[in-house]
């Protein structure tokens, strides 16, 4: 499965989240809520990977996992990795020349 496809699974757990359980605008959490919900549906993944003979219970939940990570994301913002790992770059490089 390439990334694009991946992607679109994700988009489409997200909105079957939005349809199930309301909007994030509608019911906002705590970033430390979404994270008691994605430790909760990673839980329910591991249960699913010990007690199945195959990964598609488990993969299910894994898509659950990630679309909360991305409505919390959605809530609270992210910073690209790129922009922070080249500040930090640029940050050593004025460290190096002072």
């Amino acid at each position: 499965m390439n990334r694009i496809d991946v992607y679109a699974a994700v988009d489409s757990e997200r909105d079957y989240q939005d349809r199930k359980w309301g909007t994030i605008e509608k019911h906002p959490h705590e970033v430390g809520g979404w994270i008691l919900l994605m430790e909760n549906a990673l839980r329910q993944a591991k249960e699913a990977w010990s007690g199945s003979p195959n990964d598609n219970a488990t993969l299910e939940e894994v898509r659950k996992v990630i679309g909360l990570g991305v409505a919390c994301a959605e809530q609270h913002g992210l910073r690209p990795r790129w922009k922070h790992e080249l500040k930090e770059r640029m940050r050593d490089e004025q460290e190096k020349q002072a």
